[in-house]
């Protein structure tokens, strides 16, 4: 493969990379906490896109139990994202 030969692909490549970016922003999950009082909705490129929290847990005597939903909520958000990412990152190279 010669110079002319890559830069003939680089508007694949740049097509290929929005359609990739605007998939990863587009889709979404949702991830709820083992005591089902955190929801966290995250999109492919881990932003975290909404958060529902159990109007229980915003009593001030159970700020550790909101604490620990949260994280265990998010962390998992983030995990499962991030899994998707690389399989949607995956699914695009292929195209290549």
């Amino acid at each position: 493969m010669n110079k002319e030969d890559l830069l003939k692909m680089i508007p694949d490549a740049e097509r290929i990379k929005d359609s990739l970016e605007k998939n990863l922003k587009k889709n979404k999950l949702t991830v709820t906490s083992k005591n089902g009082m955190v929801t966290a909705v995250i999109n492919y490129q881990q932003e975290i896109t909404d958060l529902v929290i159990d109007n229980r847990l915003l009593d001030p005597t159970k700020a550790g139990a909101l604490k620990a939903s949260l994280v265990e909520a998010l962390n998992q958000a983030i995990k499962s994202s991030r899994n998707k990412m690389l399989e949607e990152t995956a699914r695009a190279i292929k195209l290549i």
